[in-house]
């Protein structure tokens, strides 16, 4: 009587799947190079003149600032600035994006409104927020959202605006409420615009945020890059610079990472 031997299967990889493999490795590969050469510019301007700091002085001045202490305070007040402004001013520029989107009426009302008013400078409005505020990180909150918001709002408004008007239909065949049909029809079938303004948003909220540091705060990685550079502190300056964009990264590499998950959910 014979066995039957089974042998082990193994997953098989297949040529789309190499593919993204390879493209993926060779993106990376040249993020770094870039990186580098990014790098390698920085040090020889260092070496050219005396108002660049070189990168090891600027990255060592960085570790030097987290090591005594001095740095979280400040990061605390801009982080916690920039979060409350960017969720502020999603939680108002997406559903005012959407009712804009919706509505003809409105629309026809607000657009000529919204357009203008984004092309205004928002810092103009810093003395008003102070004012309301006083200083500290509800003003620069303010700033954060004041600025955030009309990216959030064009951008959800022209997803809205974009959508296959076979869709609502969709939604009403299957008795769906006005949430669901916001959840599961509206916000997947305008992922891509909307995520590109609230990645906007955020960028813009967290310069906002630091312009306003610049003026007037009580903490801040602005206000700690402008004095180090009132005490021609520039290594210090640098790596603080470093570490802004260092942040701004990360955030947007988050919801890079958010955009492509829905777009997949989509």
């Amino acid at each position: 009587m014979r066995t039957a031997v089974t042998l082990p299967s193994f997953p098989r990889t297949t040529g789309a799947s190499r593919t993204r493999s390879s493209t993926a490795v060779t993106d990376n590969l040249w993020r770094a190079a870039v990186m580098v050469a990014l790098l390698a510019g920085w040090a020889a301007l260092s070496a050219m003149s005396d108002l660049v700091a070189s990168p090891a002085a600027s990255f060592t001045a960085l570790v030097d600032l987290f090591a005594d202490g001095s740095i979280y305070r400040h990061l605390n007040a801009t982080l916690q600035a920039v979060a409350i402004g960017f969720l502020i001013a999603a939680a108002v520029g997406f559903p005012l994006g959407y009712a804009i989107g919706r509505s003809k009426f409105l629309g026809a009302v607000c657009d000529p409104i919204v357009a203008g008013a984004f092309a205004i400078p928002r810092v103009i409005f810093f003395p008003i927020l102070l004012q309301i505020f006083g200083v500290g990180v509800g003003a620069q909150s303010a700033m954060a959202a004041l600025a955030a918001v009309f990216p959030i709002m064009v951008s959800t408004t022209a997803g809205v605006r974009a959508i296959n008007p076979l869709l609502p239909k969709l939604a009403r065949s299957l008795s769906l409420s006005p949430l669901q049909t916001v959840a599961k029809i509206y916000v997947p079938a305008m992922a891509p615009s909307l995520m590109v303004g609230i990645r906007i948003g955020f960028s813009i909220a967290f310069i906002n945020v630091i312009i306003a540091e610049f003026f007037a705060a009580r903490a801040g990685l602005g206000l700690l890059t402008l004095r180090a550079y009132g005490q021609l502190d520039l290594p210090a300056m640098y790596g603080i610079i470093v570490l802004l964009a260092m942040i701004a990264l990360v955030g947007n590499l988050v919801l890079w990472a958010a955009e492509r998950r829905l777009g997949r959910n989509a």
